[in-house]
């Protein structure tokens, strides 16, 4: 790292000897190819991508995707940290230093009341950027990865289904046959309501970790990789707290009927001719998936407890059975629209029995 100093160090004008380096932590956790950088009176992010290998069609690297990506959000003047400099051999980008906390990291520490404040202008922002991706998607297309957001989808409703019949039986309450007709049909309903949807084009990183909240300012970061995907998918992710490696962390999901109907008259007005009510269906079918899938990871791990794969979601999440209750909590207790079939399928969870110790 000698050479990049020193390439930072002529780039700033300054001696490479006045540059500190910082550890970053996630949770508990060292990053291990993030540091900060601080400069005399300033603080900066320098990041190595790890992989350096092309990952699209046109033979695009994550670092230049990133490097493009970045600039020309910042230089429509969304809430991104702007470069610095790079190193395309080293393949490192030296960008602003933007927060010391995530959405992520508040959202653990503080009251929903405080961090509400934050919600509104994280969503303004996210909305800005799908629209820039939208006005510039020719210059976005060679950077774009092939994900499969059909196929995956599709699993993790197959997925899904299988797990709140699961939830019954491990209740000692298995579903009979009329109910199993009446969740068939409803899963069917919340099935075509997501799979039918548009997709959009935006990072394929969405999660509360990778939005910075500096002052009462939200930045987003992290545009390794885009692609696209559902915005509503993102949404949720964007506004679920995982807590990871967090002492005393748990799930804790942002997203309000206020917030997403917010987000649905901005999708109707800005995106798409149909009701704000099929996009906050959208967005509540999601956030339902997104639970039950977090539920098969857990009751996953906890059947092979000693594999790699659980050890690390335990050394992640800590405690699994009060992550499932959790998660079982969330998909009863939050209803983001009046969609009947969605709310079918809650109101079934809701009769299991949730002490699933």
């Amino acid at each position: 790292m000698r050479e990049v100093f020193q390439q930072i160090a002529n780039h700033i004008r300054i001696e490479p000897t006045e540059i500190i380096i910082e550890k970053i932590l996630h949770g508990n956790r060292e990053k291990q190819n993030v540091h900060r950088l601080r400069i005399r009176d300033k603080r900066y992010l320098l990041k190595q991508h790890e992989n350096t290998e092309p990952v699209t069609k046109a033979g695009m690297t994550p670092f230049q995707i990133e490097k493009f990506t970045l600039s020309s959000l910042h230089s429509d003047g969304c809430a991104v940290p702007q470069l610095i400099w790079d190193s395309e051999k080293h393949q490192i980008l030296l960008l602003e230093w933007v927060g010391d906390e995530t959405l992520d990291s508040i959202a653990q520490k503080v009251s929903m009341s405080e961090v509400k404040p934050f919600l509104q202008s994280t969503l303004r922002q996210l909305c800005r950027i799908e629209t820039h991706f939208v006005e510039n998607k020719a210059l976005f297309l060679p950077s774009v990865f092939q994900f499969e957001a059909h196929s995956i989808l599709q699993s993790l409703l197959d997925q899904g289904r299988k797990i709140v019949g699961y939830l019954a039986q491990l209740q000692k309450k298995p579903l009979t046959s009329s109910q199993l007709e009446h969740l068939d049909s409803a899963w069917q309903s919340l099935s075509n309501t997501l799979l039918n949807a548009p997709t959009t084009l935006d990072s394929l990183d969405y999660q509360a970790n990778n939005i910075v909240i500096n002052g009462k300012e939200p930045y987003l970061i992290d545009f390794a990789s885009i692609g696209w995907d559902w915005q509503e998918r993102r949404l949720v992710q964007h506004f679920t707290s995982i807590g990871a490696f967090q002492e005393d962390s748990n799930f804790i999901s942002l997203l309000s009927r206020e917030l997403v109907r917010t987000y649905s008259e901005w999708v109707v007005l800005n995106r798409e001719k149909c009701a704000t009510t099929e996009v906050a269906a959208r967005v509540d079918g999601h956030h339902l998936l997104f639970y039950l899938t977090i539920i098969h990871r857990i009751l996953h791990a906890q059947t092979r407890p000693e594999s790699s794969e659980s050890q690390l979601l335990v050394n992640a999440w800590g405690n699994l059975r009060l992550r499932i209750q959790r998660a079982i909590s969330l998909i009863t207790n939050t209803s983001l629209s009046d969609d009947v079939y969605i709310n079918q399928i809650r109101n079934m969870i809701a009769e299991f029995c949730i002490d699933i110790s």
